[in-house]
């Protein structure tokens, strides 16, 4: 398996590290005993493939007291009695793809629906100091959990403006993004030492209803697909300028 696509061994990777376990969320690999811990402790769980990209495959766990659970996935949602049905019904739609299983962070929402932030980190070539080169608030579309713009036809916006529409706009705009800069960067100069001659990342990023970053996911191939949508192509373009950068 390409370590570039194995999420569980990024996600290890990161929560090892001291000054970034508490922005990286609990997450174990799938198995029984693992799911009903998990379930147990955090309420809602989110189950993704260790090799998924763009949203796909993702299925929300929540219990509902009265041994009911919720399952939710794309745009629909069902209730299921018992844990041992449940746990059937999850293994018949992964099949043998290999899963793991993270603690759900409770997203503030706009107009009832969860938002993240996709940033990109870059280092130009030859150099070791990376920099936050784009960043944008992605809006999941009404009904869905993953905020992947094209999987639930959500929306694109400017990360403070984001801030400002949504249940958490009575914190600062500069200082959230300011932390959400600082934890970025540092897993950035983290993953290095695993991937020491990459360049880019894309880290999704998301704050609880405190303010507190968390970093949902890190991929090695971000698209870029996001920051051309926008009308305001500057980010793209310092991308691309970053992307192509040789020794200066």
């Amino acid at each position: 398996m390409s370590a570039t696509k194995d999420k569980w061994l990024k996600y290890w990777f990161l929560k090892k590290y001291k000054r970034l376990a508490p922005y990286v969320p609990k997450t174990k690999m799938m198995s029984k005993s693992a799911l009903w811990k998990l379930v147990s402790n955090y309420q809602h769980v989110i189950l993704k493939p260790v090799r998924g990209s763009r949203g796909r495959g993702i299925i929300q766990v929540s219990s509902l007291g009265g041994n009911t659970y919720a399952l939710h996935f794309e745009n629909v949602q069902i209730k299921i009695h018992g844990k041992e049905n449940t746990y059937k019904y999850i293994q018949r739609k992964i099949r043998n793809t290999r899963y793991m299983i993270q603690r759900r962070i409770t997203r503030p929402t706009i107009g009832g629906c969860p938002f993240d932030m996709r940033v990109i980190i870059q280092r130009k070539e030859y150099s070791s100091k990376w920099k936050v080169t784009a960043k944008i608030a992605k809006v999941a579309g009404r009904g869905y959990i993953v905020s992947n713009n094209e999987r639930s036809k959500g929306r694109l916006l400017p990360v403070k403006k984001a801030i400002q529409k949504s249940t958490i706009k009575h914190l600062s705009s500069q200082r959230l993004q300011w932390k959400m800069d600082r934890v970025s960067l540092r897993a950035a100069r983290r993953l290095s030492v695993l991937f020491p001659r990459h360049r880019i990342y894309g880290l999704d990023v998301g704050f609880d209803l405190k303010g507190h970053p968390w970093i949902i996911e890190a991929n090695l191939y971000p698209s870029m697909s996001h920051f051309l949508k926008v009308k305001d192509r500057t980010m793209y373009w310092r991308i691309r300028a970053y992307k192509k950068s040789v020794r200066t």
